[in-house]
């Protein structure tokens, strides 16, 4: 093995130590993982957490009692710790794995944990959430338990940049179990999602309806009165309207006679 891997290889199970000691430390302030970054100074470590007043503590004793051990037992050099908390804790798939893991370690029952988590996730307001609890649950035989809401993307561009996992583990007298949650936030853009540019569509409106009224102007004939000349009403005048007789469509019998004699 070349020295490469091997530096490698060391830091990933420095890393996987150091986030294992503060998820026991944090698990009850929202422990969202952490991220570590060497700098000239040494190494800046930063923690997610729903609760960053628990990581504090009481004038910064709590995180100067995390800082001492990461530097004394870790072989941190200068450890510099940042606390940033998140700011939708139920829309994390980390914390709400933990919380799981957290009500799981205490008793309650796998399918009224797992329920209550799906049920916060969604009202939330996720796309989509997917649970699974897999181990002895409920006997000496292993066996995974599912639970689903709303939309998940297995695949592709959506899967990988729009769901979000966290993954956390709980230790019981049968045996471990393994807690996975998936979290599909709502802003994630889908391939057959179909948006309208409001702006650019009433835009194009406007201009139909100009170039409609436009064309309508175009082939406007104005009415104009008509006048009489001085002849017609004249003869308008001399008409007495008692001498017109009313037209009938039926014909009378007299005109059924004359008719007959023709024939």
């Amino acid at each position: 093995m070349s020295p490469l891997v091997k530096n490698f290889i060391e830091q990933g199970i420095k890393l996987m130590q150091i986030n294992e000691y503060l998820r026991s430390e944090l698990i009850r302030a929202g422990f969202a993982g952490v991220e570590l970054q060497r700098t000239p100074l040494g190494v800046r470590i930063t923690l997610k957490t729903s609760r960053p007043g628990l990581v504090i503590g009481k004038g910064g004793k709590r995180i100067q009692e995390i800082t001492d051990v990461l530097q004394e037992q870790f072989g941190l050099e200068m450890p510099q710790i940042e606390v940033e908390e998140v700011s939708e804790p139920d829309l994390d798939a980390q914390i709400m794995a933990e919380r799981l893991a957290y009500s799981l370690d205490r008793g309650r029952h796998y399918r009224r944990a797992g329920y209550y988590i799906l049920r916060k996730v969604m009202d939330a307001g996720a796309r989509g959430v997917e649970i699974i609890i897999s181990g002895k649950v409920t006997s000496q035989r292993a066996r995974t338990q599912i639970f689903r809401a709303g939309t998940m993307s297995k695949s592709g561009q959506p899967a990988q940049e729009g769901v979000d996992k966290g993954v956390a583990q709980c230790i019981q007298k049968s045996g471990v179990l393994g807690v996975i949650v998936k979290i599909m936030r709502a802003n994630t853009k889908m391939g057959d999602d179909i948006k309208i540019k409001d702006d650019l569509l009433a835009k194009k409106q406007l201009e139909k309806e100009a170039k409609l009224a436009k064309t309508r102007a175009d082939y406007v004939i104005e009415a104009e009165e008509s006048v009489l000349s001085e002849e017609d009403q004249k003869l308008l005048d001399e008409v007495d309207e008692e001498e017109i007789s009313e037209i009938s469509l039926t014909p009378s019998k007299e005109s059924k006679k004359k008719d007959s004699k023709k024939k």
